[in-house]
């Protein structure tokens, strides 16, 4: 029971568990990873960057302070993630650096060739259409444009106590193969100083 309950918090924070709970376990957490896939992404000064799933907003915030008069978004369909992220991004929404959306990612209206990176740490698993998705976020970059996806191997993911009905833990190499299949090129994989098990797979348009 709890294992299923924390799977589906996981994937969408909800209620006051969500706002409050999920919101520390995702800090403390995901801190290896969203630095390392910020890393990986170098935002520039001017850049269009994307997040999909940004969760808690902390990566969307240290973005928007990389671009400067750059544009960045954010989509993700948890009504306590939003809440979380537009608190703590109050500033940059207000200064019309950051955009924030309810949604779906694979639904949502975007432009193509519209953002330099796109990027996404630990949604990878939710994803009905893996395959799809990647197609999708080759067509709204622009070209030249990098995706970086972050995760946890499912080398480590498949030990660890969660709900298998919700999560679909992904190895790095396939992961690599899906970028590569939807017409990604330069694709890289680093990890985590110390936890290889923690990743980075980022490819060019």
């Amino acid at each position: 029971m709890w294992k299923r309950f924390f799977s589906r918090q996981a994937r969408r924070p909800s209620g006051l568990f969500g706002r409050f709970v999920s919101r520390v376990i995702f800090d403390k957490g995901n801190q290896p990873l969203n630095t390392l896939m910020l890393e990986v992404m170098a935002p520039q000064p001017g850049q269009a960057v994307l997040e999909i799933g940004f969760g808690c907003g902390s990566v969307i915030k240290s973005v928007a302070d990389a671009v400067g008069g750059g544009r960045v978004e954010g989509i993700d369909f948890s009504d306590a993630m939003m809440d979380v992220a537009r608190k703590r991004n109050r500033h940059h929404i207000e200064a019309g650096r950051v955009v924030l959306t309810h949604g779906d990612f694979d639904a949502a209206s975007y432009a193509q060739s519209a953002f330099d990176t796109v990027c996404s740490a630990n949604t990878i698993y939710f994803w009905p259409d893996p395959a799809a998705t990647c197609s999708r976020i080759h067509s709204v970059l622009k070209p030249g444009g990098r995706v970086v996806l972050a995760f946890v191997d499912k080398s480590k993911m498949d030990s660890m106590p969660l709900d298998m009905d919700i999560f679909r833990p992904m190895a790095a190499g396939t992961v690599a193969g899906l970028l590569e299949a939807a017409g990604f090129s330069a694709v890289e994989t680093r990890s985590v100083p110390d936890n290889a098990a923690m990743l980075c797979v980022a490819g060019r348009k």
